[in-house]
């Protein structure tokens, strides 16, 4: 078949939500873009903004297409693909840069990954986004909202935002909750670990985000911890610094403090 007739089935896959056909088709038509010098835009390229913003288009169903079928390597490879389209500027704005970059960036922060979330924010900024035009964006807002309240310590605020069933800009953002839920819960287990040798079992629970206590029991088997009379105790990890170690206890019990708070109103 032509470009033109993949294409075309393409679109039409999407259309009716088949990521499965479209993650099928997309390898052949990313090679025949290959043979016809569209699939990285070059000098001889850059002079047909049509075929560019098709090309573009093309990805950006790559991407939508992965993500929708949880196969996060291939979303980031789509958006390393469609970074230097969107960059281009000879070609008007895609509808779905914020979107796609902003769940890309929500990605990086699933994976801990905060330097290239910061490397990715200065990239924009070098194209004239402020962080804090990029705020005010009803996409970049929840990535943006969220690595601060990580950097803060404020965990129950992001697990409260994705427990709330909170209407997201786009239906993708709901496909990041339990990763992120995840991450998080794996940074103050982390956290945990390094500034106390034992917590009671109901603590824990509420410092995890844990709805029952046999969610907490998976979750102590899954660390290596152990249980002795209600209290859960943790393999002490040396420290280097003991002032680290007091401001992460300081963080724990501002966390614990707002989830107890935060319970009692629930």
């Amino acid at each position: 078949m032509s470009l033109e007739q993949l294409t075309s089935q393409l679109s039409k896959s999407f259309a009716a939500n088949n990521y499965a056909e479209c993650l099928k088709l997309l390898p052949q038509i990313k090679l025949l873009l290959v043979e016809q010098n569209l699939l990285v835009p070059s000098l001889t390229t850059a002079a047909n903004p049509s075929d560019l913003a098709i090309t573009r288009s093309i990805l950006e169903i790559g991407a939508l297409a992965a993500i929708n079928s949880e196969d996060l390597n291939a979303f980031s490879s789509y958006i390393t693909l469609l970074k230097p389209f969107y960059d281009l500027t000879n070609l008007p704005d895609s509808p779905n840069k914020n979107k796609l970059l902003s769940l890309y960036l929500l990605l990086l922060l699933t994976q801990g990954d905060l330097a290239l979330f910061h490397i990715e924010l200065e990239r924009l900024a070098n194209f004239g986004l402020s962080v804090a035009e990029l705020e005010k964006d009803q996409y970049f807002a929840i990535p943006i909202k969220f690595e601060k309240w990580i950097i803060d310590g404020d965990f129950y605020k992001v697990y409260e935002l994705l427990s709330s069933k909170h209407s997201f800009p786009c239906k993708e953002f709901n496909l990041f909750e339990k990763e992120l839920l995840d991450s998080i819960r794996l940074t103050i287990a982390t956290n945990i670990e390094s500034s106390y040798t034992s917590l009671p079992l109901e603590n824990l629970k509420l410092l995890l985000f844990l709805k029952s206590l046999d969610d907490v029991k998976s979750y102590i088997d899954q660390m290596g911890w152990f249980v002795d009379n209600s209290e859960v105790h943790f393999d002490k990890r040396s420290s280097a610094i003991d002032d680290e170690i007091n401001d992460e206890k300081q963080i724990l019990k501002n966390a614990l403090t707002y989830a107890k708070e935060m319970e009692s109103i629930v």
